[in-house]
């Protein structure tokens, strides 16, 4: 999405609103997670001190697989994008390396998909669960520990630690 700053950089509003939306999209092959909605931006520019900072909102639906018990799950993201508002005038050495540069180019055309959606790709979670309780499933006949419980023995000790089981005699 575009958003066209000439009426609002170098005036004297003090703010200027976005909203809007873009297609979510899957991220690649290797990687099973789906952006399901649009993602939904809202924010505004400030005029701060004669810098302009941009705070956006964002809001996206993800559909992935449970990494435990690889049940489909879907959930709901809140993010924020914010930054310092600048021209991009090819020098990408700037001072300030605490605040995220947000660019606009030199016809005063703001173009924020990728900054959004590098917003998105960095807030989602490393490991994807249906519920924090998921329980996953057996490691050796593949239940979902989640409906019913196993008879499995797990009684695998690591061959350097089964001296320590000795510690602890059987009753």
């Amino acid at each position: 999405m575009i958003f066209d700053l000439s009426s609002f950089l170098g005036k004297h509003e003090h703010s200027y609103h976005l909203e809007g939306e873009i297609e979510g999209k899957s991220l690649s092959n290797d990687i099973s997670i789906k952006i399901i909605n649009p993602i939904k931006f809202d924010g505004d520019i400030f005029k701060v001190n004669g810098d302009y900072h941009i705070h956006v909102n964002i809001w996206y639906t993800y559909e992935s697989n449970c990494d435990r018990c690889l049940k489909p799950t879907a959930k709901e993201i809140k993010t924020v994008l914010s930054g310092k508002l600048k021209e991009s005038t090819g020098d990408f050495n700037d001072e300030d390396e605490d605040e995220e540069i947000i660019y606009y180019d030199t016809n005063n055309l703001l173009k924020l998909d990728d900054y959004i959606w590098s917003q998105v790709v960095s807030s989602l979670p490393m490991k994807v669960l249906c519920s924090t309780d998921c329980k996953g499933l057996c490691t050796q006949c593949g239940i979902d520990l989640n409906v019913q419980s196993c008879n499995c023995i797990e009684d695998t000790i690591d061959p350097r630690l089964e001296k320590l089981k000795e510690l602890f005699p059987k009753k």
